[in-house]
């Protein structure tokens, strides 16, 4: 059964402006995570794809970020793999695949932190999508360097809750 294309209005730029920047977690980030992990169980990835309305591609970038982040805080491998599928998803909407790069070294990272294996993660995030999201695999090909936070601009830090990823740019 195909979701109600109203459920996705969540994912509208507009209704997000400022969103990454808002204190983790927030009700944003569980609207999001609720509607992607409901989608991802019942609707093969095309399907989604045409659910999603224009602009998606950029808050489901910015919910990757912050699943990162709060995947390490609580240790939770779930928000890991929202934030794997919002990457993959953003991926496959976007027409600046860079926009999105800087977000699979957060999740890798985070992967990592809580004790999973990035390669393992990213590569069952590809196959719930039926292996459309190659760009979660090409980023793997990627060198020690190149996947790294700190080439991507990101640190590791604090924001007054605990752990996140921080810009440094």
């Amino acid at each position: 059964m195909i979701p109600d294309r109203r459920k996705f209005e969540v994912l509208k730029p507009a209704v997000n402006v400022g969103y990454g920047r808002k204190e983790l977690p927030s009700p944003r980030d569980g609207e999001i995570r609720e509607l992607l992990v409901s989608t991802a169980d019942s609707v093969q990835f095309e399907q989604v794809m045409l659910l999603m309305p224009r602009g998606a591609d950029g808050v489901l970038a910015a919910f990757a970020e912050r699943a990162a982040s709060i995947a390490v805080r609580h240790q939770d491998e779930r928000e890991l793999r929202a934030g794997l599928l919002a990457a993959a998803l953003a991926l496959a909407l976007t027409d600046e695949p860079r926009e999105v790069l800087p977000v699979l070294a957060l999740l890798y990272r985070a992967a990592e932190m809580i004790g999973h294996d990035p390669r393992l993660e990213f590569s069952s995030a590809n196959a719930l999508t039926g292996g459309k999201a190659t760009g979660l695999v090409d980023f793997l090909q990627r060198s020690p360097e190149d996947r790294s936070i700190q080439a991507m601009g990101y640190e590791e830090g604090d924001d007054k809750q605990g752990f996140r990823f921080l810009r440094a740019w």
